[in-house]
């Protein structure tokens, strides 16, 4: 043997490409392991955050391997775990945002935690690792099964999270609600599936392209009479999905789910699902079925969702006067936003995905940054009216300064992160001759000034009677690095754009 052998190169390539879930499973069994044992239950969280951080390094390790890197490059990406877990660089990219989704929901929740669900401490990280372990699953599989499998994992132990808080009736009532919704989505989901292995006569996604650009004899003999088939398991995949991102018409869980939930939930809930759904779509869509003529009929569907929910989540948003509710509401905005991407990726594949991908790290960090003070806010007082931020300019300058930036991009301002998603997303629209839709999506943002300017209005030009927020370590540092990241990702894009736009380019 002659020259120098690297780690990577003594380790099972299969065990390097799963290595961030396996971290993960890992530290959810020793977290539930020791859970046990341990009276003092809040060192065990930062164990929890340091698996997750773990994993999140892996990430890096895994996606420079060289066997994956190879593969990569001749565009011929490995499969390993019997066709589970594809080593492509859109499932390292989304498995490092799912991750720092993960982390960040960890830190922000840990004092909140603490001092509302002594009951259930270690259970909400527990749960939260399995939303994120399912998540992963989502976004590293090219087969429908392992995508459902995931995806299930994920809405199951949502469920459970959304109605944590066992004493309060408004958690309860959303947990329950998620679940019964939920489940039909779910159902509806399945017969979607089921109704595409009926017509492809497979569940993996390249060989279902395959077998509708006819390499399939069976398909083949059958052609135009298996449209209806076809574009019927569409529709039903479309509503399924709709729902897990909660786009209209599928979206009046949102509201009720995002104001009865413990805030940290809330935010988990805001991107972290919603992101995992969003890969699984373009995954399933562009990676499966986006071969003509289905795509166009697709795509035009998601144009129409995405519209809207653009307009009817902007439109409500601005008559709520709770927080939550109102978050919920720019919740289904946004996703109105992304699905711009999805639509305009069955034409134009590249442009759409990369932008899909750069829009959602940049409104994860944005929105786990609102939430992190919201989360301050409850814990301290339960304040989560828009009037509850009077005066926040006085009672913690950091806060409202913060908040005013998330807004400025949530809203796309230039020339914030959000701003540059927004552009991205539109020039992926037009390009694929969405014009109108791009035009929609510029109003929208417009009609979306209202509601965040009166939370604007009210921290920084009207007085309060509410005490001064007490200090949060862990809540401090969660704002402090989501403005990093909404800082990093607006002076420092190039380097992510091009990460998205090679992450995109493997998809299909």
């Amino acid at each position: 043997m002659t020259g120098a052998v690297s780690w990577s190169q003594l380790v099972n390539p299969s065990y390097i490409a799963v290595l961030p879930h396996l971290l993960i499973t890992a530290t959810l069994l020793v977290v539930m392991v020791v859970d046990f044992y341990v009276k003092e239950k809040r060192n065990l969280v930062w164990v929890t955050l340091g698996g997750v951080v773990l994993a999140l390094a892996s990430v890096w390790w895994s996606a420079t391997d060289p066997t994956i890197q190879s593969a990569i490059a001749a565009r011929r990406p490995l499969e390993y775990w019997g066709n589970m877990i594809i080593a492509d660089g859109f499932t390292f990219f989304m498995n490092a945002v799912l991750l720092g989704i993960a982390a960040l929901v960890i830190l922000l929740s840990s004092d909140y935690v603490a001092k509302f669900l002594r009951g259930a401490y270690m259970e909400f990280y527990e749960i939260v690792l399995a939303v994120t372990l399912g998540m992963m699953f989502m976004v590293s599989s090219r087969d429908l099964l392992t995508i459902y499998i995931g995806l299930e994992l994920s809405s199951i132990s949502s469920y459970i999270l959304a109605g944590i808080l066992r004493k309060d009736a408004k958690s309860n009532e959303a947990g329950l609600k998620y679940f019964l919704t939920g489940s039909v989505a779910s159902a509806v989901l399945l017969f979607g599936l089921s109704l595409i292995f009926g017509a492809t006569g497979t569940t993996r996604l390249p060989e279902i392209a395959a077998s509708l650009l006819g390499a399939s004899p069976v398909v083949a003999a059958a052609g135009s009479a298996l449209t209806p088939l076809l574009v019927t398991g569409m529709v039903f995949l479309i509503a399924g999905f709709a729902f897990k991102v909660a786009a209209v018409p599928m979206h009046l869980w949102a509201p009720d789910v995002y104001e009865g939930s413990a805030t940290p939930v809330t935010a988990f809930f805001s991107v972290g699902p919603k992101g995992a759904a969003m890969a699984a779509i373009l995954r399933v869509f562009v990676g499966g079925l986006g071969v003509a003529p289905y795509t166009e009929r697709w795509t035009l569907i998601w144009a129409v969702v995405a519209a809207v929910s653009m307009t009817l989540g902007n439109l409500v948003a601005l008559q709520q006067t709770n927080i939550k509710r109102m978050m919920a509401y720019s919740s289904i905005a946004q996703a109105g936003y992304i699905l711009v991407g999805v639509a305009a990726s069955g034409l134009q594949v590249a442009e759409g995905i990369s932008s899909v991908l750069f829009y959602v790290m940049a409104y994860a960090v944005t929105n786990l940054g609102i939430f992190a003070v919201l989360t301050h806010m409850d814990q301290e007082g339960g304040w989560v009216a828009v009037d509850d931020f009077k005066g926040l300019a006085n009672r913690n300058p950091m806060y409202a300064w913060a908040l005013l930036l998330f807004f400025v991009s949530l809203i796309g301002i230039p020339p914030t992160v959000g701003f540059l998603g927004k552009v991205f997303l539109f020039q992926a629209a037009a390009e694929a001759g969405y014009v109108w839709l791009a035009v929609l999506m510029a109003i929208n943002s417009v009609i979306s000034v209202g509601y965040y300017y009166r939370v604007v209005k009210v921290m920084f030009l009207e007085k309060g009677d509410q005490p001064a927020l007490q200090r949060s370590g862990p809540i401090g540092v969660t704002v402090v690095l989501s403005l990093v990241g909404v800082v990093l990702f607006t002076i420092f894009a190039n380097p992510f754009v091009q990460w998205t736009a090679q992450s995109a380019a493997l998809l299909k």
